[in-house]
């Protein structure tokens, strides 16, 4: 079983075991392929299957898409930014938890991710802060859908 700690603004505490973390994919956007590549080594590392796409049109083809996980995405994309892909998903009936990966976001782009219910991370915190929110978004996830 694996315990998913509160991050500093929470006090949500969840366990899972691992085939429970397994069911559940984590979908990364990023047009930087060292990051994501980075990304995906860091979720699968914690158990999460990962899905990886370049750009926003590309997940926007994909067939299917998870119903439990986590969307993490870039928000300066060529074709569409994050938020825009976000909210393409959303119109489609996507409803996971998503982050936004930014390096400096605007109070216009933090107030437009706020509207649609998207955290942002600044690109310093990719390490274990981004992992601890993951983390607590999936874990939220499934406990609105038990």
């Amino acid at each position: 079983m694996v315990l998913f700690p509160p991050n500093r603004e929470s006090h949500l505490m969840v366990t899972q075991t691992a085939s429970e973390i397994a069911k559940q994919a984590i979908v990364i956007v990023d047009d930087d392929e060292s990051v994501r590549e980075s990304l995906r080594r860091l979720m699968e590392s914690e158990g999460f299957a990962v899905h990886a796409f370049s750009n926003g049109p590309e997940l926007l083809n994909e067939a299917s898409l998870p119903a439990m996980g986590c969307l993490v995405v870039d928000y300066q994309m060529p074709a569409m930014n994050g938020l825009e892909l976000v909210s393409a998903l959303r119109g489609r009936g996507v409803s996971i938890p998503a982050i936004l990966v930014t390096g400096s976001p605007t109070e216009h782009v933090r107030n437009r991710a706020a509207a649609m219910a998207v955290l942002v991370v600044e690109k310093p915190g990719l390490g274990s802060y981004l992992l601890d929110c993951v983390r607590e978004a999936v874990a939220k996830h499934v406990q609105s859908l038990a």
